[in-house]
């Protein structure tokens, strides 16, 4: 939160920001200015933090300010730290206005914040995550590794001493100017239903919908376009929403009514979708596990699946447990659904987080899982269960071409991997040749009255691999070989 006394002489207010722009409208017009102004530009006079006395006596954008407010309101306590210690230290942020403070958020892994300078394995940790920005398992729980390079980071020298600890700025990341001065970059801070790219001579400037109209004019006039219809708008992301809205939603791409969506969709109350019963994944589940000849029953909210007097159940979207003792085929039964549940929840999950697909002359509403090399994993989910096709993207990037298509997720996944060049398809193994190599596997295994102990325990695990791989109408008890 940033508290400002503004002046727009002889008027003087005082403002917080974050704010609403009914908020800030109420406060220029206390100011003498329009209260609609599409770029309204005040004299601060005093501002909280005390770091950002340096904006003091200075013609300052207001939305610019506003915008910083929501980016420090969205900051967890060590990244406000962090932002502070950054701004404190006259070595790193002499000179600076309200530019790159606003372009400092996006660049704290820049600058390591160590408070407490004797715990060496906590400093090594900070340090290699704002490096790294992220840290695999193994490494996260090297002690030793982690106290090496946080003794490192210390003996370096390098740190700079302020009120919130020593600061060190790490030079092998660049500070990168996301923020050019003019058009805000893209921030989601409402959790809004509906987000709006709107673009205009290669600027882009996002909108979250439902808004206050003002919002969608000033972003308009931060991009320099007369009307929002000299610009064009792409649907960035979206809920889960009623087939009808969904289409009004979308068409807005070429009819470019985002005032009368805005407005539609300010009716719409979404908290009451968002409590409904059934989620994607329970619609999911319950059809994958009909189609797997399941029996089961749904009640208080959770799956309860009955096997040869067994009870499993499937609760809370990803857990899925059982009460009491198993047999070793209801142990075997319990493994195969939690194996359904895992992969149903992981697509389940990956779809909802998806941004829409984006393509010329593309039908349906399918959700883009991944993209690499020009190549595309999309999904669409439907009442019948969800459809995953794999695209190659068209050389200007605008169309898609040569679709495959799957019910099967694996099968998708395994197609996208290879035809994007992530995995090289001469390293993988045809249904066909896995068949032939679990016959000769076993074969070896029970005529080579040479192997060794290892050497056929070795072998059993390469048969059960392959045969954990190949689909059980495919897979034959004998060996067609013979010597």
């Amino acid at each position: 939160m940033i508290k400002a006394t503004i002046q727009n002489f002889p008027y003087c207010t005082e403002m917080v920001f974050p704010c609403t722009e009914t908020e800030l409208s109420k406060k220029l017009g206390e100011l003498g200015m329009n209260p609609e102004h599409l770029a309204p530009m005040a004299t601060v006079i005093g501002i909280e933090p005390s770091e950002l006395s340096v904006l003091e006596d200075c013609d300052i954008n207001l939305d610019a300010l506003n915008y910083l407010g929501k980016r420090l309101d969205g900051m967890d306590e060590s990244e406000y730290k962090q932002f502070l210690a950054a701004l404190s230290c006259p070595k790193i942020s002499e000179g600076w206005g309200l530019k790159n403070i606003i372009n400092l958020t996006d660049n704290l892994a820049r600058f390591t914040l160590i408070e407490d300078t004797d715990d060496l394995k906590r400093i090594g940790r900070i340090h290699m995550l704002n490096v790294r920005g992220a840290l695999s398992e193994s490494e996260y729980k090297n002690s030793e590794w982690l106290a090496d390079e946080g003794m490192k980071l210390l003996e370096s020298d390098k740190g700079i001493d302020t009120e919130y600890g020593k600061i060190f700025v790490n030079e092998e990341i660049s500070f990168e100017e996301n923020f050019n001065g003019t058009t805000l970059p893209p921030y989601l801070y409402n959790g809004s239903p509906v987000t709006v790219d709107i673009e205009y001579m290669g600027a882009t400037e996002m909108v979250e919908l439902p808004c206050e109209d003002l919002s969608i004019k000033k972003a308009v006039f931060r991009l320099g376009a007369d009307s929002v219809g000299d610009c064009k708008i792409e649907i960035s992301t979206f809920t889960d929403l009623p087939d009808d809205l969904r289409d009004k939603v979308m068409a807005i791409e070429k009819n470019k009514e985002i005032f009368g969506l805005n407005e539609l969709l300010k009716t719409v109350d979404f908290s009451v979708k968002q409590e409904k019963p059934e989620s994607i994944f329970k619609q999911e589940i319950a059809r994958k596990l009909s189609e797997e000849g399941y029996n089961f029953s749904f009640k208080n909210g959770e799956f309860s699946v009955i096997s040869d007097g067994d009870v499993i159940k499937i609760r809370d979207n990803d857990v899925l447990y059982s009460e009491g003792a198993f047999s070793q085929s209801g142990k075997d039964k319990f493994y195969a659904l939690y194996h359904l549940n895992r992969e149903v929840l992981d697509y389940c999950t990956a779809y909802e987080k998806a941004a829409p697909l984006k393509a010329e002359g593309l039908s349906g509403y399918y959700r883009c899982l991944a993209e690499f090399n020009s190549t595309v994993l999309a999904a669409k989910h439907t009442e019948y269960g969800f459809e995953f096709v794999t695209w190659g993207r068209t050389y200007d990037g605008k169309s898609l071409w040569h679709g495959n298509y799957y019910t099967d997720y694996g099968a998708a996944k395994e197609n996208f991997a290879v035809r994007s060049g992530l995995v090289d398809k001469d390293k993988m193994f045809s249904m066909e040749e896995l068949e032939q190599l679990e016959k000769c596997v076993n074969f070896t295994m029970r005529h080579n009255g040479d192997l060794k102990f290892d050497d056929c325990e070795i072998l059993k695990k390469i048969s059960e691999k392959i045969s954990e791989n190949i689909p059980e109408q495919q897979q034959s008890d004998e060996p067609e070989m013979s010597m």
